[in-house]
């Protein structure tokens, strides 16, 4: 038998253990205190360059991503809201003409507004293929009491031919965002395609000043950045697709022996380009799979493929693009990090 005082301290355990658990189950069930916004989407099946695909998720089309999702939001007493609906978008039943669907929705510092990305229309019927939209940027506001309307207008001045998505406001109520609007603005360079699938891609991290269209790109990547975020400090938290390597489509026409993408090198990028028949890649050294290339030369070739957490703080004195915690050999995937824009701009590489 224990003794007495261990009895008594043991009992007194349990009774705080209970207490414990029952002021627990109460605040579970009570839910959270704050409101909550969030979107539904209608699921698609095919997971290659779709909305819940890693890369390529930035098309509107109805086969990348189906009409019928909405904004809404849940208040602290347990309510929940269809926002798009009672701001006058979207439609019940079937989807074709006026559908829409909505993706990741982010609250202003205030608490009085946010931005999501969202595409309004569809195929007017099958076949139709001359009904083109676009993922474009919008704000609500006045949703915060149940009992009000909300009011939803498209943020101006945005790129507006192109899928803008990812939105995220920055400290100097700039919105940042992913679009897969060429890095120059010339349409003869759209789309970019990804370095690994030859997908269509967004080209990187945009900033812009909705009131007077003040725009520029904060980040280029050739294969795509994500999931943008700011930290406590406003820097810009993302993911950048790193595909630091040769083209391994043309490695599979070498390697099978004849055509199967048909990859090829344009003349330049200029409106009047032309295909040409030329293969040639000068940087990085060839993949593994070439021997062809590699022979006589000591390389055991090079492959890199990552998808890396990167920063980039808009409030640096100068652009730059490191990587704190190792030196890497080559430099192809900081030069294009940091080309193509003339703002103060630090990009750093997370480790």
């Amino acid at each position: 038998m224990l003794p007495f005082y261990m009895n008594k301290t043991l009992r007194l355990g349990r009774r705080l253990l209970v207490v414990a658990l029952i002021a627990w189950a109460s605040a579970a069930l009570a839910g959270p205190t704050n409101s909550i916004l969030f979107v539904t989407q209608v699921p698609v099946p095919a997971d290659f360059a779709t909305i819940g695909s890693v890369f390529g998720n930035q098309q509107a089309t109805p086969d990348s991503c189906g009409r019928g999702g909405d904004l809404y939001i849940r208040y602290p007493d347990g309510t929940v809201k269809n926002l798009s609906r009672a701001a006058g978008f979207g439609i019940y039943g079937s989807q074709h003409t006026n559908g829409i669907a909505v993706r990741q929705p982010c609250i202003h510092w205030s608490g009085r507004k946010a931005v999501f990305s969202m595409v309004v229309g569809a195929p007017r019927y099958q076949y139709d293929y001359n009904t083109v939209k676009y993922w474009q940027l919008y704000e609500i506001t006045n949703f915060t009491d149940a009992a009000s309307v909300p009011v939803i207008t498209k943020v101006p001045n945005q790129p507006a031919t192109y899928n803008n998505i990812s939105p995220i406001y920055g400290t100097d109520d700039r919105i940042i965002f992913s679009s897969d609007r060429p890095r120059n603005g010339q349409p003869q360079l759209y789309p970019q395609l990804d370095e690994y699938e030859e997908q269509p891609t967004v080209t990187g991290l945009w900033s812009l000043q909705p009131t007077n269209g003040d725009l520029f790109l904060l980040n280029h990547t050739p294969s795509g950045a994500f999931s943008p975020l700011l930290d406590r400090a406003g820097r810009v938290i993302f993911v950048r697709w790193d595909h630091l390597q040769r083209d391994q489509q043309a490695d599979t026409d070498w390697e099978n022996g004849y055509v199967t993408y048909g990859t090829f090198n344009w003349s330049d990028e200029s409106p009047v380009s032309v295909a040409t028949t030329n293969q040639t890649e000068v940087f990085p050294e060839p993949r593994g799979v070439r021997t062809d290339l590699l022979a006589g030369t000591g390389l055991s070739g090079h492959t890199f493929n990552q998808f890396f957490p990167w920063q980039a703080d808009t409030k640096s004195a100068a652009v730059t693009a490191t990587r704190p915690t190792r030196t890497i050999r080559t430099s192809r995937t900081f030069i294009t990090s940091a080309i193509i824009t003339t703002r103060t701009l630090s990009i750093t590489f997370c480790m």
